[in-house]
């Protein structure tokens, strides 16, 4: 019985009065199936693809993931800051023009020198080290690299100004005319199945982010702000320099894997690190709910007892959540509606689930960065975890393969959950002070 008054008052006091949770679970219960498709369709796309064209699609998507952040300014996360210091609309229109503006200009320079002087060759051939015909998806990566840049600062414009229902339709549009394309295609057509894929994937992408981007557009105002502009680099800026470092965590992994284990064992491990992506694209959801009530809070107490409580609330949830998904995993393989060839990702997904709650915990108290407008430290925690990432892959990919660079990779995300939370502290501290 007095287990069952803790658990009910926990429920009560943690769950059911809080804010963050009830708006969280309007916005999910919408949004969790058309993120869930994606994943249910997964095995569909094993069966008609070999396992080396989902191991090369697989790494091709993760070069264009990884260096589209790289890309992008940092302006969504100061759209995301800014947005509310302006009561006026005008105001906030200004900010929309000025961070557009400034993030096309940026794109077509770094394009331009890029593609212009055909260095996307030499930076691919430094990251591939299979026999990849680049030049067959070179426009489509390109492409993908402009709508996963748009797609995060469209999203942000969205989550900012709480138009939730705007992101339920722009996910619903893209899960259905993306799908319905790449399904299409890969059945009726003939040709190279990741061609196919990867094209027919970013200009549906396109076609529903052009439908879409003309409510952020109906929303600016000029004249273009110069000050603005200013602002939105200095706050943006480290964060973009900081996704440059973070290559170095984030696609070190894949690096390696690719290059000592080969395509296929790249399948299996992008496949177990996709699965347990589901815990990222959960807390997306969650974040779309956070970050305004976050950014809004003025009373520093009240912020830190609602991240202590979220944190614990999502500790909780996200381990019994990664409990489903391996049981689910072994549930599809053992009838065979993913292929048993993939059957070793089964041994690499708890530790990827394991990375993936670190990594959610950790993103939770970097937020207080953005809050403190003090951005430039997430440069420095980047470029030293990126380092160290880099050099424990090497030795742990060549001596435990796969296994070991998901180890590495909890491993480094614990280290920065901790700088993180301890910093937070400080910012807390020093403020109240």
């Amino acid at each position: 019985m007095q287990l069952s008054n803790k658990i009910k008052n926990f429920y009560q006091n943690n769950i059911a009065s809080s804010e963050v949770v009830t708006r969280f679970a309007k916005v999910f219960s919408v949004d969790v199936v058309v993120r869930a498709v994606n994943f249910l369709l997964i095995p569909v796309f094993l069966h008609l693809m070999s396992k080396e064209e989902v191991g090369t699609y697989d790494y091709l998507y993760s070069f264009a993931f990884a260096m589209a952040p790289a890309l992008n300014l940092g302006l969504y996360v100061s759209l995301t800051k800014m947005y509310h210091l302006y009561d006026n609309p005008k105001d906030k229109g200004r900010l929309l023009l000025t961070i557009n503006f400034t993030l096309i200009t940026f794109l077509l320079i770094v394009f331009g020198v890029i593609y212009g002087f055909r260095l996307d060759y030499s930076i691919f051939s430094f990251l591939v080290n299979q026999p990849i015909a680049y030049e067959k998806y070179r426009f489509f990566i390109l492409l993908a690299m402009i709508c996963m840049i748009y797609n995060v600062l469209l999203t942000m414009f969205f989550v900012t100004s709480e138009k939730i229902s705007k992101i339920q339709r722009y996910n619903i549009g893209r899960c259905l005319l993306v799908n319905i394309a790449v399904f299409a295609a890969l059945i009726f057509l003939k040709g190279d199945k990741v061609a196919l894929r990867l094209g027919f994937t970013y200009v549906s992408e396109f076609i529903v982010g052009l439908y879409f981007f003309r409510y952020y557009i109906r929303e600016m105002a000029t004249p273009f702000s110069k000050e603005m502009m200013l602002r939105a680099i200095k706050i943006g800026m480290p964060i973009m320099l900081s996704s440059i470092a973070y290559l170095l965590i984030n696609f070190a992994d894949k690096y390696y894997v690719q290059r000592y284990c080969g395509m296929e064992d790249f399948a299996v491990y992008f496949k177990a690190l996709q699965f347990a992506t589901i815990l990222s694209v959960v807390f997306n959801s969650f974040q779309n709910v956070w970050l305004p009530i976050m950014m809004k809070e003025k009373d520093l107490t009240v912020l830190n007892r609602k991240t202590n409580r979220v944190c614990m609330v999502i500790t909780l949830l996200f381990t019994a959540l990664s409990l489903c998904i391996i049981f689910a995993v072994w549930v599809a393989l053992k009838w065979n509606i993913i292929p048993m060839e993939y059957y070793d990702m089964l041994y690499v997904l708890p530790l990827a689930c394991l990375g993936q709650i670190a990594s959610v915990l950790m993103l939770l108290y970097q937020y207080y960065a953005v809050y403190f407008e003090k951005t430039h430290i997430n440069l420095f925690v980047t470029i030293v975890s990126g380092i160290l990432g880099v050099v424990c892959n090497y030795f742990a990919v060549r001596y435990y393969s796969y296994y070991g660079v998901a180890v590495v990779m909890i491993f480094i995300n614990i280290l920065m959950l901790l700088f993180y939370f301890w910093r937070s502290r400080v910012y807390i501290r020093n403020r109240l002070k």
